[in-house]
C-alpha cells in the first residue's frame, strides 16, 4: 500500500513495493528471510556465513543484489540503504561472536569527487554511517582519495593497479573499512595500506558483496596484517 501511495518500487525488480520485494528477498543469500534470521539455528547461521579473503560479505554477488545495489548507488533509491546497512551490521556480530575484537571507527573507502558531484552524495558514506550508527561507533571521514578516476568500467588489469588514498594521523585499535562491492580488492588494499601508514593498529575490510569466488568463514580478518 506504501508503495501504490509513494510509487516507491522494488529496487531488484522494479514492483510496487516500499521496499525490496518479499520475493527478492527470499532470493537474496543472507537477507532478512535467509541464514541469518532468529529464528534460524546458530549453526546453520555459522556455516552459511560468507567471506572473500580477508574481507568480511554480506551477499553473494548475484542479480538480484547487483539491481538492489545499483539502485541505491546511481538512483538513490535509499529503500535499499536499510537492507544492506542491517546485512552488514548482522555480519559484524557474526564475527564478534567469534573473535573478532572490539571495533572502535567505522570510516569508508570514498568514491570521486566527480561522482559525489554527479549524484549529490557519496554511497559508501552513507553505508558506514548507518553500519556504525547501528552499532553504535563512531564513524569518521579517514580517507581522501587522491586519483579521481572511478574504476567502474576498467578492464580488470587497470582495476587491479586500484586508486590511491592518503589517510590523515589517526590512533585506532580497529577501524572497520567499508565498501560496497568487491571485484579484485584493489580498492580495500590501497585503502587499507594508506590506513595502516597513518598509524591503524588494525583494519578489518567489510563489503556489501563480493564478484568473485567466496567461501564459509570462521576469522574472516586478518592479524597478520596488524600493523606491527
Amino acid at each position: 500500500m506504501l508503495g501504490v501511495i509513494f510509487g516507491s518500487t522494488c529496487p531488484a525488480c522494479g514492483r510496487i513495493s516500499a521496499t525490496i520485494c518479499k520475493p527478492c528477498r527470499e532470493t537474496l543469500d543472507g537477507s532478512d528471510s535467509g541464514v541469518y534470521n532468529d529464528e534460524k539455528s546458530s549453526d546453520k547461521r555459522r556455516d552459511s556465513t560468507q567471506y572473500h579473503g580477508d574481507v568480511l560479505v554480506a551477499f553473494k554477488y548475484d542479480s538480484t543484489i547487483r539491481k538492489v545495489i545499483l539502485s541505491f548507488k546511481y538512483r538513490n533509491q535509499r529503500s535499499s540503504l536499510r537492507l544492506i546497512g542491517d546485512a552488514l551490521v548482522r555480519r559484524v556480530h557474526a564475527e564478534q561472536s567469534r573473535s573478532l575484537k572490539k571495533i572502535d571507527i567505522v570510516t569508508w573507502a570514498p568514491t570521486t569527487q566527480k561522482r559525489i558531484i554527479e549524484r549529490g552524495y557519496d554511497h559508501a558514506e552513507l553505508i558506514a554511517k548507518y553500519v556504525a550508527k547501528r552499532l553504535q561507533l563512531p564513524c569518521q571521514k579517514v580517507l581522501v582519495r587522491l586519483s579521481d578516476r572511478p574504476q567502474t568500467g576498467k578492464s580488470r588489469d587497470a582495476r587491479l593497479v586500484g586508486p590511491s588514498f592518503l589517510a590523515r594521523n589517526l590512533n585506532s585499535e580497529h577501524l572497520l573499512l567499508v565498501d560496497d562491492v568487491v571485484t579484485t580488492g584493489a580498492t580495500l588494499n590501497s585503502a587499507t595500506r594508506a590506513l595502516y601508514q597513518a598509524g591503524a593498529g588494525l583494519v578489518t575490510c567489510m563489503a556489501v558483496a563480493s564478484t568473485v569466488l567466496w567461501q564459509s568463514s570462521t576469522e574472516s580478518y586478518a592479524l597478520a596484517k596488524a600493523r606491527k
